[in-house]
């Protein structure tokens, strides 16, 4: 994949929105990016296990997968390329475990941008870095925000079935 071609997508993705007209930027950008391919069935990313790239769908479809306490798995979403999506970026900002799985259900390649890249990049350029991580705090709360509302959709289904299950007990009784 070429200059051009990096340049091209990354100027489609959200986190990149607030320099896409900065021919220079993107240049910067997509100088810390390497390319990465999988075959279907591959697990991009484990679920507890330190992390430290932030990966850009180019070509093919993903799920986001989750364990539950019983280490069931589910599949919290699942991701298209022409969607012009990201995930693992947490890794861009700390070294900690990865909160989820990543399965690549098709032949799949990425975009790749390694921690310790971004951060030389945000001392090199620091407006670019700062640009960068704001985007991934904006992208970071509306992920928090919904995660909130589900966990809310959630508790009152809860609180529903052990309502009607008549294991509840009402105030005052």
């Amino acid at each position: 994949m070429d200059q051009e071609a990096i340049i091209e997508k990354i100027g489609k993705i959200e986190l990149f929105q607030d320099v896409k007209d900065d021919d220079q930027r993107l240049a910067k950008l997509a100088g810390i990016v390497s390319v990465r391919n999988c075959k279907a069935g591959h697990q991009v990313i484990t679920e507890g296990e330190e992390g430290s790239d932030l990966y850009i769908l180019n070509k093919g479809t993903v799920a986001i997968l989750k364990r539950t306490l019983d280490n069931d798995v589910y599949t919290i979403v699942r991701l298209r390329d022409d969607e012009d999506v990201f995930f693992g970026e947490l890794a861009l900002m700390d070294a900690e475990l990865r909160s989820a799985s990543v399965s690549a259900d098709t032949d799949c390649e990425f975009l790749v941008i390694n921690r310790d890249d971004f951060n030389s990049l945000g001392e090199e350029d620091p407006w670019l870095g700062l640009v960068v991580t704001r985007a991934l705090g904006r992208a970071l709360s509306k992920r928090l925000r919904k995660t909130n509302e589900d966990l809310i959709i959630l508790f009152e289904a809860l609180v529903g079935e052990v309502a009607e299950g008549g294991r509840l007990e009402e105030p005052g009784e």
